[in-house]
C-alpha cells in the first residue's frame, strides 16, 4: 500500500487526543502523539496488532493457564499432573482431600512462584502516574486484540483459541515471566520445570547478550547491542519510533509489557543486559520459619479442578523436604509483589530508577560519554570504550575488538582470538601424528592452514570444535605448557587419538567429502514456532515447520553463532542495533520471518539487514482516535 493512500481510522476509549501510526521499510513503527499516555496506548495497539499470537501465548504461561488451550498431556507446565483432582463444581473429594504440596514433589511452577497473585499485587502497589500510563497500554492492546485481523490470526484460527480481554496487571505478569526465564540455568536442577517452560516458549539463552561502546573514527561514540533469546522463530522485539511535543523516543520494546531493554532519548540511549536479580537457594529448619501455606485452584478443560498448597516465608518458597524438620528455599525478589514499570518509564524522561526484578546492569550513553549501570558480571576495557556481558565468552570477543581500528557501523567479524589461541597450543600435539588414512590427513592439513574465523563456509572450524569437544569429554586440558613432561605426553596422546575420532565422527555423519563439512551445514540456525514443534499433528505443520538457515559465527567472534563446546540448546535468535552520539541515529537488524502465502508456509531470508529507527516516507498511516 502507497504511503498515499487515506489513512485508516480506529477508535480507543480514553485518548486525549488523535495518534497516527505509521508502518515503517523493515517492520518498525513510528507513534506520533500529543503526550506520552496516547503514545503508550499506541504501542498497546501495535503490540496486540503485530504480535498478538506471542504475547497471548506468554499471557497463558504466566498465568499457568496453559492447559486450557492444549490439555494436560502436551503440557506439564501447569502442573496439572501433580497437583489433586477436584471434582465439579468444587467440592473436594475423598480421593483430592489432601492439596499437594511443593514440597516433595513437582508442582506448578507459575503458580507456585505465585506469577498471577504478585503480578495483580504490584499492579495495586505500582504509583499513580504508573498505573494510569499501564492502563493505557492495555486499552490499547484490548482494542487491537478486538480487531477482526487478529481475532482471525492463523494460529487462533487453527487452535480454536478465543481472546480473553487483557488487563492491566496481565504485562506485569508477562514481566514476570521474562523474569523468570532469565533466571540461571543453575536454577534447573531445583526448579524442573524452568527448563521444560524455556523450550516450550523457545525463549532461553539470554545470558549470550552483551554490549560494547567505542570511539568512532570522527570522536563520536558508537553504542552495539545484541539480544540473544533462544531459538524462536518470531520476532522478540518491536523498534518503535515515538515523537512527542518535547521529545522523540527510538524504543526497543517487549511485546505484551512496557519494558523497553534498549533505546534513546534525545539526550541519552542505554542498554541493559537481560539478567535478573540473583536467586539464593538456602536450607532452613522449617520449625524456625514460621511458613504460610497458600492455596490456588484451577480448572481444566474436561471440568476437573486442581487445588495446589504453596509454602511460603516471606519471600522465600519451599521447594522441598530435605531432611526430617529442614527445607530447602528458594529466595527471590520476585517472589514479593514488585515491578519494574517505574525504572522502564524513568529511562523514558532522561532519569534512573532502580530496578527490582531485573539486575538493571548495562550502559548509558550520552553526547559526553558512557556509563556503567550497575555491576555487569564482565566488564572488558576497549581501549576509551568498554564491553559488558555475562560469559567468559565476551572476554575473548573484546580481545578481539581491540585489535580492530574504530569504524562507523559494528564490524562484522567471524575470527576467533579464543580459536587462535588454543589452536597454538594444541596443533604442535598433532605434528607428529602418522594419519592412517587419506581423509584424516586432509582433515589435517585443512585445519593446520585455517585462519581461526567461523564463517559459513569454513571446513576447519568444523573439524576444530569437535575435535575440541571430544578432546574436553575425555578430561582434556589446552594448558599443556603448564602440564609436567609425564601428563604433557599422555594428553598428547589424548589429542591425537580424539581427533582421529572427531574425523571418523564427521565421516559418519556427513560422508567422506570433506566439501560437505561447511560450518553452515554442520550448525545451522534453526529456528522454531511455538506450540508447533511440540505439537507436529496440529494442522498447518508445514506452515510452521522449523526455518534452517546456514549456520555462521560462534559464541567467541563478533558475529554470534553456536557451538557444541556449549553444551547446551543452540540459541541462533537474536536482535542487534546500534546507535551513535552525539546524534539521534538508530539502527536495528534481526530476522523477520514472512508468511509465503503461495508456498503457505513461513519464509525467512538469511540475509539480514540494518533498519533506520528514523522518520521516513510510511508505507501504511493508521490514525487512532478518541471515543
Amino acid at each position: 500500500m502507497k504511503s498515499t493512500t487515506p489513512p485508516a481510522h480506529r477508535i480507543v476509549s480514553g485518548l486525549q487526543a488523535a495518534v497516527a501510526i505509521e508502518e515503517l521499510p523493515g517492520h518498525a513503527v513510528t507513534i506520533r502523539a500529543e503526550n506520552l499516555d496516547d503514545a503508550l496506548a499506541a504501542l498497546g495497539y501495535v503490540h496486540g496488532l503485530r504480535h498478538g499470537w506471542p504475547l497471548l501465548l506468554w499471557r497463558q504461561a504466566a498465568l499457568g493457564r496453559q492447559t486450557e488451550w492444549f490439555g494436560a498431556a502436551p503440557v506439564p507446565l501447569d502442573g496439572v499432573h501433580d497437583v489433586n483432582p477436584i471434582r465439579p463444581p468444587g467440592r473436594v473429594t475423598r480421593s483430592s482431600s489432601r492439596a499437594a504440596s511443593a514440597a516433595g514433589s513437582p508442582y506448578s511452577l507459575m503458580r507456585a512462584l505465585l506469577v498471577p497473585e504478585q503480578a495483580r499485587a504490584a499492579y495495586e502497589h505500582l504509583p499513580q502516574h504508573a498505573r494510569a500510563l499501564l492502563d493505557s497500554y492495555a486499552r490499547g492492546l484490548q482494542t487491537a486484540l478486538q480487531e477482526r485481523a487478529v481475532r482471525l490470526r492463523d494460529e487462533l484460527t487453527l487452535l480454536q483459541i478465543s481472546v480473553a480481554p487483557w488487563l492491566p496487571w496481565h504485562s506485569l505478569a508477562v514481566e514476570r515471566l521474562l523474569a523468570l526465564l532469565m533466571l540461571p540455568d543453575t536454577l534447573d536442577a531445583a526448579l524442573p520445570e524452568l527448563s521444560s517452560l524455556r523450550a516450550w516458549l523457545h525463549l532461553y539463552g539470554f545470558r549470550h547478550s552483551l554490549a560494547w561502546v567505542r570511539p568512532t573514527p570522527d570522536g563520536a561514540w558508537q553504542l552495539f547491542m545484541r539480544y540473544v533469546y533462544g531459538d524462536l522463530a518470531l520476532p522478540f522485539l518491536q523498534e518503535v519510533l515515538i515523537t512527542l511535543p518535547d521529545d522523540t523516543l527510538r524504543l526497543v520494546t517487549v511485546p505484551g509489557t512496557l519494558s523497553f531493554p534498549a533505546g534513546r532519548t534525545t539526550h541519552q540511549a542505554w542498554y541493559l543486559l537481560p539478567r535478573v536479580q540473583p536467586p539464593l537457594l538456602e536450607v532452613h529448619p522449617r520449625s524456625a520459619l514460621g511458613l504460610q501455606s497458600i492455596y490456588a485452584r484451577f480448572r481444566l478443560p474436561d471440568g476437573d479442578e486442581r487445588l495446589v498448597r504453596r509454602e511460603l516465608a516471606d519471600d522465600a518458597l519451599v521447594l522441598t523436604e530435605v531432611a526430617p524438620d529442614t527445607v530447602r528455599l528458594l529466595r527471590w525478589v520476585g517472589l514479593a509483589p514488585v515491578s519494574d514499570l517505574p525504572a522502564w518509564l524513568a529511562l523514558l524522561t532522561d532519569s534512573v530508577a532502580a530496578f527490582r526484578l531485573f539486575a538493571g546492569d548495562g550502559l548509558l550513553l550520552t553526547d559526553e560519554g558512557y556509563r556503567l549501570l550497575g555491576q555487569p558480571p564482565v566488564v572488558e576495557p576497549l581501549g576509551e570504550g568498554v564491553l559488558i556481558g555475562q560469559t567468559d565468552w565476551h572476554r575473548w570477543i573484546a580481545r578481539r575488538l581491540r585489535t580492530l581500528p574504530p569504524s562507523t557501523t559494528p564490524p562484522d567479524d567471524a575470527v576467533s582470538t579464543w580459536a587462535q589461541e588454543q589452536l597454538a597450543a594444541l596443533l604442535p600435539a598433532l605434528d607428529t601424528l602418522a594419519p592412517p588414512d587419506s581423509l584424516t590427513r586432509e582433515a589435517y592439513t585443512l585445519l593446520r592452514n585455517w585462519n581461526a574465523a567461523y564463517d559459513a563456509a569454513s571446513i576447519g572450524a568444523t573439524i576444530f570444535d569437535h575435535w575440541l569437544f571430544r578432546y574436553r569429554q575425555r578430561g582434556g586440558t589446552s594448558a599443556l605448557r603448564e602440564l609436567p613432561d609425564s601428563l604433557r605426553i599422555i594428553h598428547a596422546r589424548l589429542l591425537a587419538a580424539t581427533f582421529r575420532e572427531a574425523v571418523d565422527t564427521l565421516a559418519h555423519r556427513l560422508g567422506p567429502d570433506l566439501n560437505l563439512w561447511r560450518w553452515e551445514r554442520t550448525h545451522p540456525r534453526r529456528l522454531a514456532f511455538p506450540i508447533w514443534s511440540h505439537l507436529p499433528d496440529l494442522p498447518a505443520a508445514t506452515r510452521y515447520a522449523p526455518l534452517v538457515l546456514p549456520g555462521e559465527g560462534h559464541p567467541s567472534t563478533i558475529r554470534w553463532g553456536y557451538s557444541p563446546l556449549l553444551q547446551e540448546r543452540p540459541a541462533p535468535a537474536f536482535w542487534e542495533g546500534w546507535t551513535i552520539a552525539p546524534g539521534t541515529s538508530f539502527y536495528a537488524r534481526r530476522l523477520w520471518p514472512e508468511v509465503d502465502r503461495f508456498l503457505a508456509r513461513y519464509r525467512l531470508s538469511a540475509r539480514v539487514t540494518a533498519t533506520a529507527l528514523q522518520g521516513t516516507a510510511p508505507l501504511r498511516t493508521l490514525r487512532l482516535t478518541p471515543r
